[in-house]
């Protein structure tokens, strides 16, 4: 039997859904928060990927692992309690994070790029992924800030912790897209 990337992705991501809805690991609210990051990214690659298929281009596997490890290893922070128990372990969720997000963006702009959909030099497409990466980011945070509002959630567990997010976000962007420019140049 032939696997495809969208059969890998599901059966991966399904196996962590199934986790957190059979854990009791946090309260009802933040789970279903969790759960929803899980399928909302799962949903944004694979129609990526597919959009990029129909016209003879894809995302990297780089890129995929990249974004589905970020997911993993914040739900295992959440499983295991490493939030509470490092604290370096939302630093380094974030930092990966932002080198997912940025590198989803970049491969999409690249692809624009070499498609002709919009002319625009490497360098151009890079900045311009890793600015909607950034911009993603920005707005999972605000997510974060509306769910304790609206839902009481707890994510956001300090005046200084969406700033810090945003930063350690910001770091993985710079640090994708300053590797995607490297890889580029030596092409």
């Amino acid at each position: 039997m032939k696997f495809t990337r969208p059969i890998i992705l599901l059966v991966l991501q399904g196996t962590l859904l199934g986790i957190e809805v059979a854990t009791s690991y946090d309260d009802r609210g933040r789970q279903i928060a969790l759960a929803i990051t899980n399928v909302a990214s799962v949903i944004g690659i694979i129609w990526f990927d597919a959009r990029l298929r129909r016209v003879g281009q894809q995302l990297s596997w780089l890129t995929i692992l990249m974004a589905l490890a970020s997911v993993w290893i914040d739900a295992l922070g959440n499983f295991q309690h490493l939030y509470a128990r490092f604290w370096w372990y939302d630093r380094v969720t974030h930092t990966i994070g932002g080198m997912a997000l940025s590198a989803v963006c970049i491969d999409l702009y690249q692809h624009w790029r070499r498609s002709g959909t919009f002319p625009m030099t490497p360098a151009f497409a890079t900045w311009s992924g890793f600015l909607l990466g950034q911009f993603i980011g920005a707005m999972y945070e605000v997510s974060e800030w509306l769910g304790d509002w609206w839902f009481h959630t707890e994510r956001v567990w300090s005046a200084f912790d969406a700033p810090r997010d945003l930063f350690f976000n910001l770091m993985g962007g710079l640090l994708i897209a300053l590797l995607f420019r490297l890889t580029q140049r030596k092409k």
